[in-house]
């Protein structure tokens, strides 16, 4: 019998690189998850641990977050520009890659700042690192619509919900300039995930309706004029990622249940364009929510690594 040096067992090898590069749901299109991974923690660290707290009482960190956000789109070949107005006394900037063609384009987009006193792990340095992913994915490719990146300032006291918002300054520009937005994605803390069950608390109206109680899942919330963005990107995770997903539909602008109003989305509701929120519910499950205990250390690297690579082929294949 011939022996196989041990050096090199192809079995072995297969099964490594398999582990390494997993084929998407586009033919032929081979993802390297450990890139995504290891990109997803290098923005992750940067943001939550090197700067830590991003509030506008921080102007120096906020600025330097913005900087991040503008400096590593540019580095994957985009032409960001800032979009910039001022706030608490501070110049503060929105940070915008891809062409808005009045024609009309999707948007993804992710706050970069955080409340005051908290590192902001999971919000939202977790938005902003699948952003800037996602973007480096698609990068070169021609999807079948415009997409822009977006990386919004001051969606935190004390600008929440205030002009000084940066998605409320973006979404009025962009309707008193005509931009035809075929649909926003808004990323909202999606990084916390358990695994026990009780873990995911719920309004009573939405555990009477039975959705489930244990915090594995990502979420997509939507008004009522949004429902076929919301199951179009449903479908898309659901078909490329291997992570639960739950979608829910509240009528009239979310107002009957304020709670799915809490980002950037809402302010693109109200100037009617159709949005989703992407999130882990936030502090509906996440204990850490605005304190300083929103750490690195209590993220899931791997299911982030999964809703990057369902956000990706939503974006190669929305019409």
């Amino acid at each position: 019998m011939k022996h196989r040096s041990r050096l090199f067992r192809p079995g072995r090898f297969l099964l490594a690189l398999a582990c390494l590069v997993s084929l998407g749901p586009e033919e032929g299109f081979a993802v390297d998850q450990e890139a995504v991974k290891k990109g997803l923690l290098e923005h992750l660290t940067y943001l939550s641990v090197t700067l830590g707290e991003r509030s506008i009482y921080r102007p120096a960190n906020l600025q330097a977050a913005e900087a991040y956000v503008f400096d590593t789109l540019a580095q994957m070949g985009y032409a960001p520009r800032r979009q910039s107005f001022i706030c608490q006394g501070e110049e503060v900037s929105n940070v915008v890659a891809g062409e808005p063609r009045h024609t009309g384009y999707y948007l993804l987009g992710a706050h970069f700042d955080t409340v005051a006193g908290s590192p902001g792990a999971d919000d939202n340095a977790s938005g902003v690192a699948v952003l800037l992913e996602v973007a480096r994915l698609v990068r070169g490719e021609n999807p079948p619509r415009p997409w822009v990146f977006v990386g919004f300032t001051t969606e935190e006291p004390p600008a929440f919900f205030t002009p000084y918002m940066g998605s409320r300054v973006y979404a009025r520009r962009a309707k008193k300039e005509g931009h035809r937005i075929l649909g926003m994605i808004c990323l909202e803390s999606v990084g916390y995930f358990r695994q026990e069950p009780g873990s995911q608390s719920l309004p009573i109206s939405l555990r009477l309706m039975g959705y489930p109680t244990t915090g594995n899942f990502i979420g997509i919330v939507s008004d009522w004029r949004s429902r076929p963005l919301m199951r179009g990107l449903e479908g898309a995770l659901k078909a490329a990622a291997r992570l639960p997903v739950q979608s829910l539909a509240i009528p009239l602008g979310g107002h009957l249940m304020p709670e799915v109003r809490l980002s950037d989305h809402a302010n693109f509701w109200d100037e009617g364009y159709p949005a989703v929120m992407v999130t882990d519910t936030a502090f509906f499950r996440n204990p850490n929510y605005h304190t300083e205990r929103d750490q690195l250390e209590t993220l899931d690297l791997e299911a982030m690594v999964e809703l990057t690579l369902g956000l990706a082929h939503f974006v190669r294949q929305a019409e």
